[in-house]
């Protein structure tokens, strides 16, 4: 049993240094990031992904091995999903694509976002839903938020 173990901690281990290496450039901007994201909370691992609370983000974003969340978000099991296992499942299948692919589209529909819309109706984030197994609940009034699927509200 001992054996098996070990033999699983250095799969573990392998993966995360092959899937680390396939999402490099993401990977960088993540490291790149850290001096400006003040102090930092590790929220958990999963996915072969840390998912950190940083006391200046704005909101959240996922770049390769790492998620960043503020405050706030990181404390909703549905936002923290949404970066830690949404948007990591596209950097692992885009690889060295992703920035381009799926985060500059993304950061662009943050920027530019009409507050009179639901964030979640853009296809990067629908994506990022879909993989997280997160659903998106509007009020009567037109604001809309993120849920685990199948949680009350």
């Amino acid at each position: 049993m001992q054996i098996f173990i070990v033999k699983s901690k250095i799969m573990k281990a392998l993966l995360f240094i092959i899937t680390f290496i396939w999402q490099l450039p993401q990977n960088l901007v993540a490291i790149l990031m850290l001096p400006f994201l003040g102090k930092l909370k590790l929220i958990s691992f999963k996915k072969l992904c840390f998912a950190f609370e940083g006391e200046n983000m704005k909101g959240g974003i996922s770049l390769g091995n790492f998620a960043f969340l503020n405050p706030r978000l990181s404390r909703d099991a549905a936002s923290v999903a949404h970066e830690q296992e949404g948007h990591t499942h596209d950097s692992k299948l885009f690889g060295p694509l992703y920035l381009f692919v799926i985060e500059l589209p993304s950061l662009i529909h943050a920027w530019l976002y009409d507050k009179n819309t639901c964030y979640y109706d853009f296809w990067t984030e629908r994506r990022a839903n879909r993989f997280a197994n997160v659903e998106v609940v509007t009020t009567s009034g037109g604001y809309c938020y993120t849920i685990m699927k199948g949680s009350e509200n």
